[in-house]
């Protein structure tokens, strides 16, 4: 899905301040293109060129790779579902996916998804309806699964689900324990409908976010905070133990603010939009060597296993 796509599904909505999602802006005038990091100095900005192993990869795995079909036929079909950061994080997964890491990114992020859309919500100091990205989850996650028998699943969640909401009558946020029990137990069916088709699953944390919008004192809303960020992070490992070996956890929050504190560039990448949320297709790029090589791993769990036993 392009930034054109982006722009054109925001909108089509006609519903902007009920989202709260601001409209991914393009990127600084005169900002340069992304380089890959072992290109060579002196080569042209951004040229892809071609190595005997993609970064990430060892020989075996690159092999095994080759051997399974996954540069041709026989990809490992990944589904990225979530939010909005999900789904600028995704455009960037699948530059050359398949032909560098033998994976194939589905790109089905959405703008605005909350997993308690009937909550009311309280956003930039304001209460109002939960946001409808993720509406009848539960049933669309289900039929889009069996469409496309994906072998990874990945979800990228937390920009709604930090927020306040209204639950049985008071306002409830991350680290709350009503609050965590119930975003649990969201978390849960939803590993459920993956697992029943066979697929494994990805968490991702939730990256620390700074957009402009801030309280009259200038501090950032409660739901910006990283404390906030971290609560969730925790609440998503604590999911993964709860299911070993079957559901997994890429610390894109690491990947993303290294020291510790939101970075919006890394190694020269601009790999933030300037609205201090979402992901850079540039940026998503950049962390193709630290996640696609993780979906290959997850996705050959089982071919690896059989060649193990034979």
């Amino acid at each position: 899905m392009t930034r054109s796509v982006v722009r054109a599904l925001l909108g089509a909505t006609g519903l902007l301040a009920c989202l709260y999602l601001p409209l991914l802006p393009t990127p600084p005038a005169g900002a340069a293109p992304a380089t890959r990091a072992d290109a060579p100095v002196g080569s042209s900005g951004g040229a892809r060129l071609a190595f005997p192993l993609p970064p990430g990869l060892d020989a075996s795995e690159h092999a095994a790779l080759q051997r399974v079909g996954a540069y041709g036929r026989h990809p490992v079909r990944v589904l990225i579902l979530g939010d909005s950061i999900a789904l600028t994080l995704a455009m960037g997964l699948a530059v050359d996916s398949q032909a560098e890491y033998g994976v194939t990114i589905s790109d089905h992020g959405s703008l605005g998804c909350d997993l308690d859309p009937r909550l009311e919500v309280f956003i930039g100091g304001t209460p109002g309806q939960s946001t409808q990205g993720c509406d009848q989850w539960r049933v669309a996650w289900t039929l889009l699964t069996a469409e496309e028998r994906p072998q990874v699943v990945a979800i990228g969640l937390g920009r709604w689900e930090v927020s306040d909401h209204l639950l049985h009558g008071q306002w409830m946020h991350i680290g709350e324990p009503a609050w965590d029990t119930r975003l649990s137990a969201d978390f849960r069916s939803a590993v459920s409908i993956f697992h029943g088709f066979g697929a494994r699953v990805v968490l991702f944390t939730m990256p620390y976010v700074d957009p402009s919008d801030r309280q009259p004192g200038g501090l950032p809303w409660s739901e910006n905070m990283p404390s906030r960020v971290r609560a969730y992070n925790a609440l998503v490992r604590q999911v993964a133990r709860s299911d070993p070996g079957e559901v997994s956890v890429i610390d894109l929050n690491r990947m993303l603010s290294p020291a510790g504190v939101y970075t919006a560039s890394l190694d020269g990448v601009d790999v933030r939009w300037p609205d201090g949320v979402h992901i850079s297709e540039a940026g998503g790029e950049l962390l193709q060597r630290q996640i696609l090589p993780e979906f290959d791993r997850i996705g050959m769990e089982d071919e690896t296993a059989a060649r193990a036993q034979g």
